[in-house]
């Protein structure tokens, strides 16, 4: 009988007659070395880095330890040693945001929102900031337990003299994004923006994905450095805050900025 007939017989392929099972070759292993030294390392940044998830670890390793471990490694050894950090339950919300926040260049748009920081001792202190929609940089920032436009004022008007070196409070062209919270809907400090050629930009009503990006932040240092903190009292956290914003605009690897830190995303892009 022939080959063909034999195949149609019992309906197999030609392939399948010619098909021999390769083994494994003795003198490879199908699972990855991990080297001592690798997972110390994730361990120490681990350590003081609790919240820290795998793509900035792994920036960490390789910035600071000069250690280049794959993504994967650092995933399978953050796991084994259960570092690994609980993903937040994704949105509901099915309105469609297609707005577009961040922009190419630094001092283009700043961004701004007050958040709420709660004390061991059953008291809120109020935090306000104004971030760089570029660069992601805290500018300036405000703390206390009440917040008002003549706060937010200052606060603008000090970042646009750290950003702008100019005599006068001049920011041609600097759009100013918020919500509509009464601190930055108050009519004097809307004319005072226009003096200092300031665009207003407020966004839409019970839409806090318009200002996605200071929403993001507020749950970064939140996680990264309040709930990571004591907080007796308001002089504790007083003391504290300046040190994290340090930390955070100098330090923490942020991932829409290829992992760099957002002082040394600014330099860049000054240096560009």
């Amino acid at each position: 009988m022939s080959l063909n007939k034999i195949i149609s017989l019992f309906g197999l392929s030609k392939g399948t007659l010619y098909y021999k099972k390769k083994g494994y070759p003795k003198n490879r292993s199908n699972k990855k070395i991990r080297r001592p030294k690798d997972v110390s390392t994730i361990k120490e940044v681990c350590k003081n880095r609790a919240t820290y998830g795998v793509p900035r670890v792994k920036a960490i390793t390789k910035r600071d330890f000069d250690l280049d471990i794959s993504y994967y490694m650092v995933w399978k050894i953050m796991g084994e040693n259960k570092l690994l950090i609980k993903k937040p339950n994704k949105s509901t919300d099915i309105r469609v945001h297609s707005g577009k926040i961040i922009v190419p260049k630094s001092n283009l748009r700043w961004a701004s929102d007050i958040t709420s920081i709660k004390l061991w001792n059953n008291t809120k202190a109020r935090f306000t900031y104004v971030l760089d929609c570029c660069d992601r940089s805290i500018i300036s920032w405000r703390l206390g337990f009440r917040m008002q436009a003549s706060d937010i004022e200052l606060m603008l008007q000090e970042a646009i003299h750290k950003r702008f070196n100019c005599l006068e409070t001049k920011a041609l062209g600097l759009e100013f994004l918020h919500d509509n919270g009464p601190e930055y809907i108050e009519k004097k400090f809307k004319k005072q923006m226009i003096s200092w050629d300031v665009k207003n930009c407020n966004t839409p009503t019970y839409s806090p994905e318009s200002n996605g990006m200071c929403e993001a932040f507020n749950g970064t240092f939140k996680r990264d450095y309040v709930y990571q903190s004591c907080l007796d009292n308001y002089e504790t956290l007083r003391s504290q805050i300046g040190n994290w914003i340090e930390d955070y605009n100098t330090y923490a690897p942020h991932s829409g900025l290829g992992m760099k830190t957002p002082q040394e995303f600014f330099n860049l892009k000054m240096a560009a």
